[in-house]
């Protein structure tokens, strides 16, 4: 998105409210371009038709509670802020049109005259007044490399024996378990894909403010009014298997000593990072997170408190883990849905082989108590 040429041409389409519209309407169109990617690639690629159909969301649509077709969250009314998103898109398709048909040259709108009195006093100041911070050295690859080779030996995986039970009892539960989410307005696709290590389908973490005061039990809601979810959690059901595992018991708010548990595919709204780190098929698309990753055993580890971070912002590393996991687990399940593929290395040095791994922990002994304590839950939760 060309924001700077686009702010400019809203300001002369708005010329009477200080800039009021203008900053509204680019930041409208930033938080789109946040979770729906580059408009300017979506305006090269069908003018944004796509997008304009994705933020198309009738009264019938609200009526019948149906989720958006877009990815951007909203924690107020779902049709209002829906079409808020739309008007702003239609504004920079208008913009970009001008463009195109040589009507706006991007050379006249950076060299416009802007007078300070239509920019609003307190952003003339901010302007003003802006202090640049630092940009500090960042770790070179060969770094990166090393940090690797250190970190993966403590990183714990768990042995693919219990994946492989677990998605055994899914397979024989999938179609009541799909059926029940269907009714309960729930895709079951975003936890139940085909053999789906998920182990508590309809179980996903809270997002956003009205879902957490939702949770801490501030504000009074029916769960069905949010969306495809049976519950919310804060972090406790993912541990639930390793803490049966270990423990032969539920998880008591404690996990090992100077380890936490990450989640290496992302399975929340916010932030999510799949259409960027991942490969799809041909005519499929990201449409929203896969919650079911959220309590997908093959997608949780155990890493030391002190190199907890690096895994969660480095990509080399991550896609490391990608595909350690791929390679532990893909003979028992689908760690992700079948139709999105992980990138192959295009570094032999990353190759899996290279680094040295800890052994897969846990065992059986205590996987039968789990699925008798995640089954008897599952049946009341989808039966209430």
């Amino acid at each position: 998105m060309v924001e700077k040429e686009f702010y400019n041409w809203l300001l002369g389409r708005f010329p009477n409210d200080n800039g009021k519209t203008a900053c509204s309407r680019k930041s409208n169109c930033q938080r789109v371009e946040e979770f729906e990617g580059n408009l300017d690639n979506h305006y090269e690629n069908d003018y944004c038709n796509l997008l304009i159909n994705k933020l198309t969301y009738s009264t019938d649509d609200e009526k019948c509670k149906r989720q958006p077709r877009h990815r951007i969250p909203i924690n107020g009314n779902k049709r209002n802020g829906t079409a808020t998103f739309k008007s702003a898109i239609k504004l920079y398709i208008e913009f970009k049109n001008e463009i195109k048909n040589g009507n706006c040259q991007i050379n006249q709108l950076n060299n416009a005259i802007q007078s300070k009195s239509n920019i609003p006093k307190k952003r003339q100041k901010n302007m003003t007044n802006k202090i640049i911070w630092p940009k500090w050295e960042l770790p070179t690859e060969d770094e990166i490399y090393r940090l690797a080779q250190i970190t993966t030996k403590y990183i714990r995986f768990l042995d693919p024996i219990i994946i492989k039970k677990i998605t055994k009892d899914n397979i024989e539960h999938h179609k009541e378990w799909c059926d029940l989410l269907t009714c309960k307005n729930i895709n079951p696709e975003l936890y139940l894909w085909e053999s789906s290590p998920c182990c508590f389908p309809g179980v996903r973490r809270y997002a956003g403010s009205k879902e957490n005061a939702y949770l801490r039990k501030r504000i009074e809601m029916e769960i069905h009014e949010i969306p495809n979810a049976l519950k919310l959690d804060d972090n406790d059901f993912p541990k639930q298997i390793w803490s049966f595992v270990f423990r032969g018991k539920k998880f008591g708010k404690f996990g090992p000593d100077d380890y936490s548990l990450a989640h290496l595919f992302d399975h929340k709204v916010s932030k999510n990072r799949m259409v960027e780190e991942l490969e799809f098929n041909e005519n499929e698309n990201y449409n929203e997170p896969y919650f079911g990753l959220y309590t997908c055993p093959s997608n949780t580890v155990y890493i030391p408190n002190s190199l907890l971070k690096p895994t969660d912002f480095i990509l080399t590393l991550r896609r490391l883990l990608f595909h350690k996991a791929e390679s532990l687990y893909k003979d028992y399940c689908n760690i992700l849905p079948p139709f999105i593929n992980i990138p192959k290395v295009d570094n032999d040095k990353w190759d899996i082989n290279n680094f040295q791994w800890g052994n897969c922990v846990g065992t059986l002994e205590n996987i039968d108590t789990f699925l008798t304590f995640r089954n008897d839950f599952m049946n009341k939760l989808m039966n209430k």
